[in-house]
């Protein structure tokens, strides 16, 4: 028979107390440590416009950072670089951008020269994004792409896969999340009905919209955002509306060119689509289910503008009318009191 000494029990038990420690050692350190380089690996994704700033966040895995270079409001074609925009960027790992305004372009020059180690998604080079042409200019037309829905469930799916690579414990969550959105999307497209006319329209800015709502643009009166208004172009746009009775106005409300517009759509007895600002937008899936949703509840086209709308729902005859009666019946109230004083 074996017999333990109490020297060997009391040896046997300090060897186990410290297995126990180191076990629970590994256990704290399982849950501290580790979920602490997991949070090291969160995304910083910058994207340059705002209109894709709610979109992203809603993508994005716990723990990602999504930042807007510029708030919607700033006109992004005269923004210029700052000392704090280009330490942001030093911390992004995927710069989402557009590839047309001047600062974007720098944004191009620091990653090429190597002062950015990020990833630079350029919109218009996506392999299956269309680049429609300003009919103005016949150049290709970069402003607004994702506001065309399959340009975006391209971009969409395009980032889904550069996310999982950067994350790949988050793959499901970014799948989930896309999959949701390009959902979305696909209502959109069955929601919206053509609504086939020859448009003019007052900016590029607004062509992606024009043309997923069935719209054959011929003519954008402000060709480019820095480029000022001539009369050459103004005539361009009234020869359309003089020849074509089913054309139509397409502007957004504050546009350099909206009053040149509205002036002329009243003289040609043409209608109206006021449209949101996109740059005021912080969310391009939000601005297009706006629009699909108010045009789909009326076969006329009408105001579906988000804000305070300058214009409300009144067709250029309508307003046409109302101005020539309320000037007769401001003269009837003067002549009335002239009479009454005498």
């Amino acid at each position: 028979m074996c017999t333990i000494s109490f020297q060997e029990e009391e040896i046997a038990f300090m060897l186990c107390t410290h297995r126990i420690t180191i076990v629970i050692s590994i256990m704290l350190l399982v849950n501290t440590v580790l979920p602490s380089l997991l949070s090291s690996n969160d995304l910083y994704i910058v994207v340059t416009f705002p209109y894709l700033y709610e979109d992203m966040k809603s993508i994005a895995c716990p723990g990602d950072v999504v930042i807007d270079l510029i708030k919607p409001g700033i006109d992004p074609h005269e923004y210029q670089l700052t000392p704090s925009d280009v330490n942001i960027l030093r911390k992004a790992n995927i710069i989402i951008s557009t590839a047309h305004t001047h600062f974007e372009l720098n944004i191009r020059k620091l990653v090429e020269r190597d002062e950015l180690n990020s990833i630079l998604v350029e919109v218009p080079y996506i392999n299956g994004v269309k680049v429609f042409k300003n009919p103005s200019t016949d150049t290709e037309n970069y402003h607004g792409i994702l506001f065309y829905p399959e340009n975006y469930i391209v971009f969409l799916n395009n980032l889904k896969h550069i996310l999982s690579s950067l994350k790949p414990q988050c793959s499901k969550v970014y799948e989930e999340n896309v999959n949701k959105l390009i959902l979305r999307l696909q209502k959109i497209i069955e929601l919206n009905s053509s609504l086939n006319k020859i448009a003019v329209l007052d900016s590029p800015v607004i062509q992606y919209i024009a043309e997923w709502l069935g719209l054959n643009v011929s003519q954008i009166l402000m060709s480019e955002e820095e480029v000022p208004i001539v009369p050459k172009d103004i005539e361009r746009v009234e020869k359309i509306l003089d020849n074509y009775s089913d054309s139509i106005v397409v502007v957004t409300n504050g546009s350099k060119a909206f009053q040149y517009l509205i002036n002329l759509a009243s003289k040609y007895r043409r209608e109206i689509l006021l449209l949101p600002n996109p740059l005021l937008s912080s969310s391009i899936i939000s601005m297009l289910e706006n629009i699909a949703s108010s045009l789909n509840t009326s076969t006329r086209v009408r105001d579906v503008h988000t804000t305070t709308n300058i214009l409300p729902q009144l067709d250029v005859i309508t307003i046409a009318t109302i101005i020539p009666t309320m000037l007769i019946v401001a003269f009837l109230v003067i002549k009335i009191f002239k009479i009454k004083r005498s």
